[in-house]
């Protein structure tokens, strides 16, 4: 879903960014590893997931990264202004399993020429599981 485009002067601190649900479906997420020629297991074999202790496949973090740029570009409108996204990944997500992404601004640096948002950031699976959390930084330039 595209939101509004945000004015960068709207944004304060303290502000909660729009929570972003993603269902993982089995058939992107085949496609993806079809793509990207995905050569670990654990991300596409049932029985060797399952041998390792886990309730299913394992998706890949990396597929579960490309999420949070989706969700700021959905906010934000404009990839250009993402300079940099930390990550710790928390529990394994399955397929089929619903995760939301949840956020707010902590920091704001208005410089000269750009104002610098930091965001923290939070992605839980519907049980609250943390799936990963980090932080954002936007830089949006001066006009």
């Amino acid at each position: 879903m595209k939101l509004k485009r945000i004015n960068p002067n709207s944004i304060e601190i303290g502000q909660k960014l729009p929570s972003f649900k993603v269902k993982i479906e089995k058939k992107a997420y085949g496609k993806y590893n079809r793509l990207i020629h995905e050569i670990n297991p654990l991300h596409f074999n049932l029985n060797y997931a399952k041998k390792l202790g886990f309730d299913n496949i394992v998706v890949a973090g990396n597929f579960l990264f490309s999420y949070i740029s989706k969700w700021i570009i959905n906010w934000i409108d404009d990839i250009n202004v993402i300079s940099k996204i930390s990550i710790k990944f928390g529990e394994p997500v399955y397929l089929d399993e619903e995760i939301v992404h949840k956020g707010k601004v902590v920091e704001i640096q208005n410089l000269e020429n750009k104002k610098i948002v930091m965001c923290e950031y939070l992605v839980e699976k519907l049980n609250r599981e943390t799936v990963m959390n980090g932080i954002i930084k936007l830089d949006f330039l001066k006009k």
